[in-house]
């Protein structure tokens, strides 16, 4: 699941609808309008360039998750990796939204052998009482955001690090806080090398730009330029695009109070769905105490990277993504998102 520095957020920035107020679930309506209203939380998933690319299908008690491959990053993202991820994302959106409304998620992951784009089935199961936990993962959901400013010199406390590793161990994945400074220095070199690897690919450049949209008219996916941090990407394309992506990310990287991996067991579509769970997971619990992250996915993109980054980390895990969390300096505002009307049948 990263174009210029402002002054103010436009006056026009995209604003999510949802509809926050338990009065307003259809407590009395059908299983199709309760999983239509749970939806709304769904599509605030994280997703890489905010590409959304999720369908669902509502029928009778079931809504279907489908991957929409007419999103998809094929250079970026061969393998449909991080696609599926962001798939995960948002369907452990839906279940926190289930469950802080009553219900107990039913959930068949991979359903049919047939169709490897039906990545998971979800029922309304039986009546549940959300825990404090539930809830305020619940309330984050319309209030996280990817910043890519940097970020305040200020640590999280032990006891939030803790809660970020045990939300990512719920789902099957784990989180490794790098602490040493050599195995921190070693990854943030193998950052830049990455970027500058990309920033040189003009394959990378054009699928990346396709996902830029300016900051101001109407957009409902992608990354608005009031989003972006530091200098941007389209501001260097007259010079070296490479060098700059790598020295903006190695001062981000370098800064950053917590920088941390997400690893899981197994590289198949079955493991993304739950790494894409996992993050989500952990970026609602950051939220939730006022903390936001920014990704670093080029050692993971780029594939003669990402077995020296699963070297450096010398552990039996598969990294999916690195990521850094902190405290604000200041606020980027959420991206826009693809009405329902847009992404569910």
């Amino acid at each position: 699941m990263q174009p210029s520095r402002f002054d103010a957020l436009p006056q026009n920035m995209p604003q999510t609808s949802v509809c926050s107020a338990k009065t307003s679930f259809p407590l009395t309506g059908s299983p199709q309008s309760k999983l239509r209203f749970l939806l709304n939380y769904a599509i605030l998933a994280p997703s890489n360039r905010n590409s959304q690319p999720w369908l669902w299908r509502l029928g009778g008690d079931t809504v279907e998750l489908h991957a929409d491959n007419m999103r998809a990053l094929p250079h970026l993202d061969p393998d449909n990796r991080e696609l599926i991820m962001s798939c995960g994302a948002a369907l452990l959106h839906l279940r926190i939204a289930m469950r802080h409304f009553g219900y107990n998620p039913e959930v068949e992951i991979l359903p049919d052998p047939e169709d490897p784009n039906l990545l998971a089935v979800v029922r309304l199961g039986e009546e549940y009482s959300a825990t404090p936990d539930d809830d305020l993962l619940f309330k984050a959901i319309p209030n996280r955001h990817t910043n890519r400013q940097p970020f305040l010199e200020r640590e999280l406390p032990n006891d939030l690090r803790e809660a970020l590793q045990s939300e990512a161990k719920q789902e099957d994945a784990w989180m490794l806080f790098i602490e040493d400074t050599e195995l921190r220095m070693a990854i943030i070199n193998l950052i830049a090398q990455s970027d500058h690897s990309q920033g040189n690919d003009p394959q990378f450049l054009e699928e990346t730009t396709s996902w830029i949209r300016p900051s101001r008219g109407p957009s409902d996916d992608g990354i608005p330029q009031y989003a972006w941090g530091g200098g941007g990407l389209m501001s260097h394309y007259a010079t070296d695009v490479g060098e700059a992506m790598s020295d903006q990310d190695r001062l981000l990287a370098w800064s950053a109070p917590v920088l941390a991996v997400l690893e899981i067991a197994d590289d198949t579509p079955r493991a993304w769905l739950a790494a894409g769970q996992a993050l989500a997971r952990v970026l609602l619990r950051a939220a939730a105490e006022g903390v936001q992250a920014s990704f670093f996915n080029s050692p993971v993109e780029v594939a003669k990277m990402w077995p020296q980054l699963h070297r450096i980390l010398k552990r039996g895990g598969l990294p999916q993504i690195i990521l850094r969390l902190g405290y604000p300096t200041q606020e980027t505002g959420t991206t826009p998102r693809r009405s329902l009307s847009q992404v569910v049948n």
